[in-house]
C-alpha cells in the first residue's frame, strides 16, 4: 500500500505519461521531415533549423559540452572536494526481532 496521497501520485503518472508522448512525438517528427515541416508552416526546412526535433535528432550535444564544462571547473577548483560517504551494507543485527525467530528443529 502507497503512503503517497492520491493526487501527489496521480500527478507523478501523468507528467511521466506525458514525458513518454513527447519523446514518441519527438522521435516521429525528427524521422518524418514533411511533417516536421508542416510544424513549422512551410514547404522546406533548412538543413539545421536549431528546434527541438532538429534538436533531439541529434542527440543534444551542447547539454554534454556544458557537463564536461562543469567537470572540467570542478578539477581547477583549489583544495580537494570531499569524496562522498560510502554506503554501509552491514547486516543489520537482528533479521528478526527477538523471540520472532524461526521454529528450532
Amino acid at each position: 500500500m502507497s503512503l503517497r496521497p492520491p493526487v501527489l501520485e496521480n500527478l507523478r503518472r501523468l507528467a511521466a505519461g506525458g514525458a513518454a508522448v513527447l519523446v514518441l512525438v519527438l522521435a516521429v517528427l525528427a524521422v518524418t521531415p514533411a511533417l516536421h515541416a508542416w510544424l513549422h508552416g512551410e514547404k522546406a526546412l533548412d538543413a539545421d533549423d536549431g528546434c527541438a526535433v532538429v534538436l533531439f535528432a541529434q542527440g543534444i550535444t551542447p547539454a554534454l559540452g556544458a557537463a564536461l564544462r562543469v567537470v572540467a571547473a570542478l578539477r581547477r577548483l583549489p583544495g580537494r572536494i570531499a569524496e562522498p560517504l560510502a554506503p554501509s551494507f552491514a547486516a543489520p543485527a537482528h533479521q528478526l526481532p527477538p523471540g520472532r525467530g524461526p521454529p528450532v528443529r
